[in-house]
C-alpha cells in the first residue's frame, strides 16, 4: 500500500493545510475563521462566530453541572442556543480541537515560538523512527506524519512577527527543515515551501509602507536558508515533481510547482542582490527553459506542441520576464545559452495561431517581454540576429492579424532601440554603445531590405477592419511603438543609403504618386500634435501648482518630478514624431505641408527643435538633472548661427 494514499486519506491536505489566501490566524481565532482558512472545521452553520477557549470550557461545565437534569437543561437557552445538549459530536470535537490549540490562544512570543520549534523536532523525530520501524506498514507511521505537518503549520504564525525567525535560526531549526525538503511524502515538503513562501511575501515585510527593519529581518532569514544550502535543494525538488498526472498527487505536484515559483518571485521583491545566487543555485533559468516549451495540457491535444500554455508555464514565462527584468547578468546568460532560442521557438508558435484564453494571452506576453529584455544587450541583439529574429518578426506581421502582429512590433521597436552600457563591458573598455549601434543598423537594414515597411505604415495607418480595429482600440500603445520604430529606422541608416531613401520615399511626392503621401505626412503630424497636447496639459497643471512657490524652491528634485510627470504623459513619443517630422521635412514639398498642418494648431517647426534639442540633451545626460540638461541645450544652440532649426539637431540625432 502507498503510503501517499493512505497519508492523505487519514489526513488529507484539506484538513491541515491553511487557504491558500494567505489569511493569517489572530490570537483567538472563531470558528468560522478555523472552517475558511482550511483547519479541519466543516460543519459552524450553528455554532457562532467567535468562540474562545474560555467560552468552551464554560460549556464543559455546563455540561458536567446539568448532566443529570436534562429537563433542566431543555430550558437553558443563552443567546438563542441549548448549550447543554444542543451540541453534536462533532460539534464537541471541534471545540475541543480549539481548546487543545493553547498556542494559539497564547499570544505569540519567543516562549511561544520555542514550544514550536519543540514540537517540531519531536514530530520530525517521532516520525523518522516510526518508519524506519514500520517500512512495510504505512498505516503505523501515518499519524505521526499527521503530528508533523501539523506542527509545520504551526510555524505559520511566524508570518505575523517575523522578529522571531531570528529564533529558528538560534535553535538550529533551518538543517531541520532542509531535510524535510527530501521527505518521502510531498505533502510534508510541500508544508515546508509553504512556509518559507508565506514568511517572504511583500504583505509580511512591508504594511502601510516599506518596513525597512522587517525586509531586514526576512532578507537575514532567506540568506540563513541560502547558507544551509537550502535553494539547491529546492531545485532538486523542483525536478522530482510530476505535473502531468491526472491524480491527486499531480494536483499536488502542481501546487508544488506554483509554490516554489512564488517563493522565487517573493525573494526578487525583498532582496535583489541575492537573487543571482538563488536562481544559480537552483539551475533555474535551465528548468525555466525546459517548463515555458511544455504544457501539462498537450498530453490530451491531437495538436502536439500547439496547445494552450496551462498556468505554472505561464508563471515560468512570467518569472523569466521578471528575472531578466531584474537583472543585467541574466539578460547577458539569457543571450548567450539556450534560454534566448527558446524564447524564439515559443514565439514563433503564433504565427498562425492566437492565445486561446486569457491565461495563454499572458503566456505570450510574457515571451515578448523576456524577448524586449534580451535584445536590450549588445549579446542579445547579436543572438537575434544570428537565430534570424528580424525575419521571424516580418513573418508575424505578414501572416498575424491579431494581437501577435502588434507585439513584435514592440520587439523590433526594442531591438532597433540604443542599448545601456553594460557596467562590466565599460570597465573593460569595450564600446558597447559603437557595437549595439551597429547591430541595431543591421537589423534596420534587414527589416526595410524584406518589405517591413509595408507592414509598419499599415500598422502605423490602423489598416484592417472588424477585429483588426478593435484589436488597436484595445492596444493604443501601437502607435507609440510605430512611431519609435520609424524615428529609429531614420537615425540608423546612412542618408546616401538605398535604404533611407526608400524610407523617406513614403513621405515624399512622386510623378506616379501625388496624394498618398500626404496622407503618411498627416498622420505623423497628427499624432505629434496629439502628443504635444498631452504633455502640454501636464505642463500647465505643474505650472499651476507652482505658482505660489519661491523659486528657490524649484531644485532639481522637483525638476525630475516634472520631467517623470512630462514622460508619463508622452513626451518620449513626441520627441520620436520629431524625430521623424524633420527628417521628412528635408524634402521642401513635405516641408512645406507639415508647416501648414502645425500652424493649425499653433505649432512650429521651431517648437520642435527646441523639444529634440531636450531629448539630446536628455540622452548624453542620463541622470536627468535639471541644470546639466539646460547647459548642454545652451551649447547645441550656441554651436549654431542663428535660429536654432531641425536641420541642426539631425546632426545630433543621427
Amino acid at each position: 500500500m502507498n503510503i501517499n494514499d493512505i497519508f492523505k486519506e487519514s489526513v488529507s491536505s484539506k484538513t491541515l493545510m491553511p487557504s491558500k489566501s494567505k489569511r493569517k490566524l489572530g490570537a483567538t481565532p472563531g470558528l468560522r475563521t478555523l472552517k475558511e482558512g482550511g483547519y479541519g472545521i466543516t460543519d459552524t452553520s450553528n455554532i457562532a462566530d467567535g468562540i474562545d477557549s474560555e467560552q468552551v470550557k464554560r460549556v464543559k461545565r455546563s455540561e458536567s453541572d446539568n448532566s443529570g437534569d436534562d429537563d433542566d437543561d431543555a430550558d437553558d437557552d443563552e443567546g438563542g442556543r441549548f448549550f447543554s445538549d444542543g451540541l453534536t459530536t462533532e460539534e464537541k470535537d471541534v471545540m475541543t480541537w480549539v481548546d487543545n490549540m493553547e498556542i494559539m490562544d497564547d499570544a505569540l512570543d519567543q516562549a511561544a515560538v520555542q514550544r514550536m520549534v519543540v514540537r517540531l523536532e519531536r514530530a520530525v523525530s517521532k516520525n523518522t523512527e516510526d518508519r524506519i520501524k514500520h517500512a512495510n506498514s504505512p498505516q503505523l507511521f501515518a499519524e505521526s506524519e499527521a503530528d508533523l505537518d501539523e506542527a509545520l503549520q504551526r510555524l505559520l504564525l511566524l508570518a505575523n512577527d517575523v522578529q522571531y525567525l531570528k529564533v529558528l535560526e538560534d535553535l538550529g531549526t533551518l538543517p531541520t527543515l532542509v531535510g524535510l525538503m527530501a521527505h518521502e511524502n510531498a505533502d510534508i515538503t510541500l508544508d515546508v515551501i509553504q512556509f518559507i513562501v508565506e514568511v517572504t511575501a511583500e504583505d509580511t515585510w512591508s504594511h502601510e509602507g516599506e518596513s525597512t527593519e522587517e525586509r531586514e529581518l526576512v532578507s537575514a532569514f532567506v540568506r540563513a536558508l541560502a547558507a544551509h544550502e537550502f535553494f539547491e535543494v529546492l531545485g532538486q525538488n523542483l525536478r522530482r515533481l510530476k505535473e502531468d498526472s491526472d491524480s491527486f498527487e499531480g494536483e499536488a505536484d502542481r501546487m508544488g510547482v506554483f509554490q516554489s515559483l512564488s517563493l522565487v518571485e517573493n525573494i526578487v521583491s525583498l532582496d535583489s542582490t541575492i537573487v543571482g545566487s538563488i536562481v544559480s543555485a537552483m539551475d533555474l533559468l535551465e528548468w525555466l527553459r525546459t517548463r515555458i516549451t511544455r504544457s501539462v495540457y498537450s498530453r490530451a491535444s491531437s495538436k502536439g506542441s500547439t496547445t494552450q500554455a496551462d498556468p505554472n508555464q505561464q508563471y515560468a514565462a512570467e518569472l523569466v520576464s521578471i528575472l531578466l527584468h531584474s537583472s543585467w547578468q541574466h539578460r547577458v546568460e539569457a543571450s548567450s545559452g539556450q534560454l534566448g532560442l527558446t524564447l524564439m521557438e515559443c514565439l514563433a508558435k503564433y504565427k498562425k495561431r492566437t492565445p486561446e484564453d486569457e491565461v495563454e494571452m499572458e503566456y505570450l506576453e510574457n515571451i515578448v517581454d523576456s524577448i524586449c529584455m534580451m535584445v536590450s544587450t549588445r549579446a542579445g541583439k547579436s543572438a537575434f540576429i544570428e537565430a534570424e529574429g528580424v525575419e521571424l518578426l516580418l513573418v508575424l506581421q505578414q501572416q498575424q492579424q491579431q494581437v501577435a502582429r502588434l507585439l513584435s512590433l514592440k520587439i523590433l521597436d526594442y531591438a532597433m532601440s540604443p542599448t545601456y552600457s553594460d557596467p562590466a563591458a565599460k570597465d573593460a573598455g569595450e564600446d558597447e554603445a559603437g557595437q549595439s549601434r551597429s547591430l541595431a543598423a543591421s537589423m534596420a537594414k534587414r527589416y526595410i531590405d524584406n518589405r517591413g515597411l509595408k507592414h509598419l505604415f499599415s500598422i502605423l495607418m490602423h489598416q484592417g477592419r472588424g477585429s483588426v480595429q478593435k484589436l488597436y482600440k484595445k492596444h493604443p500603445e501601437t502607435d507609440d511603438r510605430a512611431v519609435s520604430c520609424l524615428a529609429s529606422l531614420f537615425r540608423l541608416t546612412r542618408r546616401d543609403s538605398p535604404e533611407h531613401w526608400r524610407l523617406l520615399a513614403k513621405f515624399a511626392s512622386t510623378q506616379t504618386d501625388d496624394s498618398s503621401w500626404k496622407l503618411y505626412v498627416d498622420r505623423i503630424v497628427e499624432l505629434n500634435i496629439e502628443y504635444f497636447e498631452r504633455v502640454q496639459g501636464v505642463e500647465a497643471q505643474a505650472g499651476s501648482d507652482g505658482d505660489s512657490d519661491d523659486e528657490s524652491e524649484a531644485d532639481s528634485d522637483s525638476e525630475m518630478e516634472r520631467y517623470t510627470q512630462r514622460l508619463d504623459a508622452g513626451l518620449f513619443s513626441l520627441q520620436m514624431t520629431d524625430i521623424v517630422v524633420a527628417f521628412v521635412a528635408e524634402d521642401p514639398k513635405a516641408r512645406e505641408h507639415i508647416e501648414q498642418r502645425l500652424k493649425r494648431k499653433g505649432r512650429t517647426l521651431a517648437m520642435v527643435a527646441e523639444e529634440l534639442a531636450e531629448y539630446v540633451a536628455a540622452r548624453e545626460e542620463t541622470d536627468l538633472q535639471a541644470a546639466p540638461r539646460k547647459r548642454i541645450i545652451q551649447r547645441i544652440k550656441e554651436s549654431h548661427e542663428g535660429p536654432l532649426t531641425v536641420a541642426h539637431m539631425l546632426s545630433h540625432i543621427e
